[in-house]
């Protein structure tokens, strides 16, 4: 075949995947048509041009992510919730049309960097941070300009005046971002998501030597300190938080790496912890089904589990999103009726809750199915020679961060004077973070079976 022959060309289409994940990581914010437009374009080049290196194990080897992950995103954009929106403006339906190609480019274009033998991980990963890093050094200047240094301190409790118009949101909890060609103003959880997504470089500091690499120490260093410059002259306890949570994983997948006498104690302790969210989870859910009233009967009758499972703020953002979920108006995914009137739900900022409304039930067990593959590929990923120690722990701290800030803080209408809408799925980090997910899933299963034909030489 013809085709066949395009792969000796191939470097050229791995420049321009640098260039598009560049796009990517620069314009987190921004027009999910893009983003979709430019996946399917980048997987249709790296098919033709690797058409030599695909092979059929290779694709098997993100089946199980991909299908579920397909699943999902169908579900999502067929969905009432979906549709409602589309029809009021929120987004086009050409947006809900590529929800489902954005999924599948960026889950073929994961495999498809995995077999470019002239793709690096490395590079990539560079391009990435780089491009986040003069995202967040613009946002700080920004903020400079409009507020000065540390504005969340010196004007906390203060409003700003838009058009004549007070600000709901105080300038302490509000912060300036570039979103696609303008700067606007936002609540506080949009900002620090970027600079927190660049401090998630900080892993890579543990485990490349400065001596045997220091051009690589040098730029990861230059990332962690444009990171921390974005959140301490921006001070906010969500920042705070964001730099805790990413130097506590650090520190737990450093010692699982380095200390292997612990790595089964770490891996009962994250077990057991999961086990415990996920009976949590399920226990909030159950709680609120009319349809087995005796569960919410408990709960209402103590005043402790009262107030831990129905009366507190926190706990009160999430049920409304899972109330009755299994009833025949709800499965599928919902959106209240009179959502015209501006009544309806709104999201929680966790995607857990949030995909019940977006997705039904079936796209909340099909996405969560795709998650546990994708972790299970890590496996794999860490255990065969395939990329530095210093690649995998990168990705590794930036999926889990992402997932639990967007498990937490999610901010789906972010702008304070402008009408945006962005769910989580219709995101740029979203789709870095499935392309994450598929090259280690294809990555580790090609270092499996090479392994394997070795063993059997």
């Amino acid at each position: 075949m013809r085709l066949n022959k395009l792969h000796k060309y191939s470097a050229a289409i791995t420049f321009l995947a640098m260039e598009i994940f560049a796009v990517l990581a620069f314009s987190f914010s921004g027009n999910f048509i893009v983003y979709g437009a430019i996946s399917l374009a980048l997987a249709i080049l790296l098919i033709l041009f690797n058409i030599a290196e695909m092979k059929i194990d290779g694709i098997s080897s993100i089946a199980f992510f991909f299908l579920p992950l397909f699943l999902f995103s169908t579900i999502t954009a067929l969905s009432v919730y979906s549709r409602s929106h589309a029809y009021v403006g929120d987004f086009s339906t050409v947006e809900l049309v590529f929800i489902p190609i954005a999924f599948i480019a960026m889950s073929f274009t994961g495999y498809l960097l995995s077999v470019d033998k002239s793709f690096k991980m490395s590079t990539l990963l560079i391009v990435i941070y780089s491009a986040l890093g003069v995202l967040c050094l613009i946002n700080l200047i920004v903020n400079f300009v409009n507020f000065g240094a540390f504005y969340t301190v010196l004007y906390k409790g203060y409003h700003m005046y838009y058009g004549g118009v007070m600000s709901e949101t105080t300038v302490d909890k509000m912060a300036y971002v570039l979103e696609g060609l303008k700067f606007i103003e936002v609540r506080m959880p949009r900002y620090v998501l970027f600079p927190a997504l660049l401090f998630t470089s900080s892993i890579a500091l543990l485990f490349v030597s400065p001596k045997e690499n220091k051009r690589t120490f040098i730029i990861y260093s230059i990332f962690v300190l444009v990171s921390l410059l974005s959140l301490i002259f921006v001070p906010s306890l969500l920042g705070l938080f964001s730099v805790v949570l990413i130097l506590l994983i650090d520190a737990i997948i450093f010692i699982y790496q380095r200390f292997e006498k612990i790595r089964k104690a770490i891996r009962i302790v994250i077990l057991t912890g999961l086990i415990l969210a996920g009976l949590l989870f399920l226990f909030i859910i159950l709680n609120n089904q009319s349809a087995i009233p005796f569960v919410h009967n408990l709960t209402s009758g103590n005043s402790f589990l009262n107030r831990l499972f129905n009366t507190n703020g926190i706990i009160n953002k999430y049920n409304p999103l899972v109330e009755n979920i299994f009833s025949k108006e709800k499965f599928l995914g919902y959106i209240v009726d009179n959502m015209i009137n501006q009544n309806e739900v709104h999201m929680s900022g966790s995607f857990l809750f949030d995909f019940f409304m977006t997705s039904g039930v079936i796209g909340v067990i099909a996405f969560i199915f795709a998650l546990v593959v994708g972790f299970k590929g890590f496996k794999n990923y860490f255990s065969k020679e395939n990329d530095n120690l210093y690649i995998k722990v990168t990705l590794l701290t930036f999926v889990i961060f992402y997932l639990a800030y967007i498990g937490t803080f999610n901010d789906t209408e972010y702008a304070i004077y402008y009408k945006l809408y962005q769910p989580v799925y219709m995101s740029a980090p979203f789709l870095i973070m499935i392309f994450i997910f598929s090259y280690i899933l294809a990555k580790g299963n090609v270092a499996k079976s090479e392994g394997g034909k070795e063993d059997e030489k």
